[in-house]
């Protein structure tokens, strides 16, 4: 049975939404898939908390034909972990344990340096911290990421400066990725310009772990997702589910394997595995102020700061080529801007180009899609389907 069965339904109709719209989706996606655009394709759609359409299209796994993806299939997320991490922070906030203007070396001493000691947790959460920006941000030729660099950091063990103290060796091996984020420059002052960073986000795990005395990974798990009832939600999907997991290549399926991640950073940038089923749930609790099913997960007034336009005096961003002027972002989740089809103020997160969540507060809906694919970026897959569900409601 599909964990999709277990919400309500409303009928197209019912949901002023043009079923001619959707014939066109259901095409564009299938096309995508012909054409090898895309690995394959699934989307859900809801209206005041009901589904009304949903699809799948295309293979479940890059190596097997017979095995095709349905819509409770698990999938890498990606980015979309973001906002989990957002909610995360402003859930601690609500206990009083951390607040957006808290300066991070509050919370990690290699922050406290006249370099890094201005950036503040909002700095972090909006991208604007001046930390390193993910690698191909500035479309560089030959991108290179803080893990990269890590081995630099790591304590030495034997020679002449051998780190002999065990207590010392420890804490140099829990802060060597922490270091590698922070080596070399900051690419801008904090709150100068926008410059999307996926180790900013890993360093806001670092203070969820410390402010609330849980694992990150364990703190996303018993605070958002099991409440919210997001069973098929997981940082290390269960080995018997392996099955059950949309790959595209075989790193992809590497990826399953669990690893010592002991001294590793936390997930919190890109490390959730879910279902269209369970982002819908998580969609729909931001959707409702913070609410589900009668377990509050966040206040209504989180909600709306994390969904504020905060770069409000407006900032540059890169942005791939972009050159946005006057970026638009709420404070942990991106927005919908002026002369786009899902309309001005909606809000969600895209996660590397291949799957997105998205809240239409104008048309009380929740959208979730997957586009799984082995290219970099496809547009049609992510803009070209927001076009067509924008070009839908009646």
């Amino acid at each position: 049975m599909e964990i999709t069965e277990q919400l309500n339904r409303l009928h197209i109709q019912e949901a002023s939404f043009d079923p001619a719209v959707k014939c066109v989706l259901d095409r564009h996606f299938e096309q995508l898939v012909t054409d090898g655009k895309v690995h394959g394709a699934s989307y859900l759609l809801s209206r005041d908390g009901a589904v009304f359409a949903e699809e799948a299209y295309g293979r479940l796994k890059h190596d097997n034909d017979e095995a095709l993806l349905r819509n409770d299939s698990i999938r890498r997320i990606a980015s979309v972990t973001k906002l989990f991490t957002a909610a995360a922070i402003f859930q601690l906030v609500e206990q009083g344990k951390l607040f957006l203007r808290q300066s991070a070396s509050e919370w990690i001493e290699e922050f406290k340096h006249p370099m890094y000691e201005k950036i503040q947790i909002w700095h972090l959460l909006t991208h604007t911290s001046g930390i390193q920006a993910d690698p191909g941000y500035y479309m560089e030729p030959y991108a290179m990421g803080y893990w990269d660099v890590l081995f630099a950091f790591q304590p030495e063990t034997d020679g002449p400066f051998a780190v002999t103290d065990p207590e010392e060796l420890e804490k140099q091996r829990k802060s060597a990725w922490i270091r590698a984020v922070l080596s070399g420059k900051p690419l801008a002052l904090p709150g100068e310009q926008w410059s999307y960073s996926s180790a900013g986000y890993a360093v806001l795990g670092e203070i969820i772990t410390r402010a609330s005395g849980i694992r990150y990974e364990d703190y996303i798990m018993e605070q958002i997702a099991k409440p919210l009832g997001m069973s098929r939600t997981f940082f290390e999907v269960p080995e018997e589910l392996h099955g059950d997991v949309c790959a595209i290549n075989e790193f992809e399926i590497s990826r399953l394997q669990k690893d010592d991640r002991k001294y590793g950073p936390p997930r919190a940038g890109g490390g959730l595995y879910s279902t269209l089923g369970d982002l819908h749930r998580f969609g729909q609790m931001l959707l409702n102020g913070g609410m589900l099913d009668g377990v509050r997960i966040l206040s209504r007034k989180s909600v709306e700061k994390l969904t504020d336009n905060t770069l409000d005096s407006g900032i540059k961003g890169f942005c791939w080529g972009g050159n946005a002027q006057s970026m638009t972002y709420g404070i942990g989740a991106s927005l919908t801007g002026p002369g786009e089809w899902i309309p001005e103020g909606s809000f969600g997160h895209e996660g590397a180009g291949r799957c997105k969540l998205l809240i239409d507060t104008r048309h009380n809906a929740v959208i979730v899609f997957f586009v799984p694919s082995n290219s970099d970026w496809c547009p049609e897959s992510i803009i070209g389907t927001q076009n067509i569900i924008g070009s839908g409601w009646l």
